[in-house]
């Protein structure tokens, strides 16, 4: 056996074995990652997603319907007079872009009482209905025309403190006249989204299809409400009673 004696005359290849091994480097050091660090890391990935999945499903089994009511109560409180029917407009000036009053915002119960618009939650209305609650006046009966209307809400720019803004027209349309008749078709009344219920007769639905999916909005405001009695009463007695199917599988932070 030869044996190396590091000397100036030696040469690099002096100090290689007959494998052609370099002397000098490490047994088994690794150049780069080894594949099973990679292989050990996709297979953590894996069981992450299939963690998430797992309990995605289980919310999904756990949540039967996707069909949730928002129960509100309205009391005209303004008015103390006695009277035979209730008439008034809300928000009909108010622009869009600018924050409506007297409303409901959805995903948004802050402990504080403290609103955030930015932070709302949109979903799709499928049903609604306003019930007079009789128990608030006894022995009084709604009689027609008794109805209640509803903008559309949605976020406004910049956010803020307050309710959301009204919801433009998303197609062109236009008024034709004819004789005496006159249609109008813009302006902040008309020419945004709003719905009415009749309270009279109850129930106003509006069918959700693999099409059609209702009303999108994050929340609703006052439009106007007409209500006749067959007597009179005190105004500010009257208590309004609206219910809003919301399909849960519609939220979002988008209209």
């Amino acid at each position: 056996m030869k044996i190396f004696r590091p000397t100036a005359d030696n040469k690099p290849t002096d100090f290689l074995n007959p494998l052609g091994e370099d002397r000098n480097e490490a047994k088994g050091e690794i150049r780069g990652e080894a594949p099973f660090v990679e292989q050990t890391r996709q297979q953590f990935e894996k069981i992450k997603q299939n963690e998430t999945d797992q309990i995605r499903f289980q919310q999904k089994k756990l949540q039967n319907s996707n069909y949730q009511i928002v129960n509100i109560q309205i009391k005209p409180t303004a008015l103390t007079l006695n009277l035979g029917y209730y008439f008034d407009n809300y928000n009909t000036a108010t622009a869009v872009g600018t924050p409506l009053a007297d409303g409901v915002l959805f995903g948004q119960n802050p402990p504080t009482g403290t609103i955030e618009v930015s932070e709302a939650k949109y979903y799709n209305i499928v049903y609604a209905n306003v019930r007079f609650n009789q128990s608030a006046v006894a022995g009084v009966n709604i009689e027609p025309s008794s109805f209640v209307e509803f903008y559309l809400m949605q976020k406004i720019a910049g956010g803020g403190n307050t309710l959301g803004g009204k919801i433009p027209r998303q197609i062109e349309a236009c008024g034709v006249a004819n004789n005496t008749n006159t249609f109008t078709t813009e302006g902040t009344e008309f020419g945004v989204q709003s719905f009415g219920v009749d309270v009279y007769n109850e129930n106003a639905y509006y069918t959700q299809t693999e099409e059609l999916k209702g009303m999108r909005c994050c929340g609703i405001a006052l439009k106007q409400i007409l209500l006749n009695f067959d007597t009179t009463i005190q105004i500010d007695n009257i208590e309004l009673m609206v219910e809003l199917g919301i399909d849960l599988s519609t939220e979002g932070n988008n209209y």
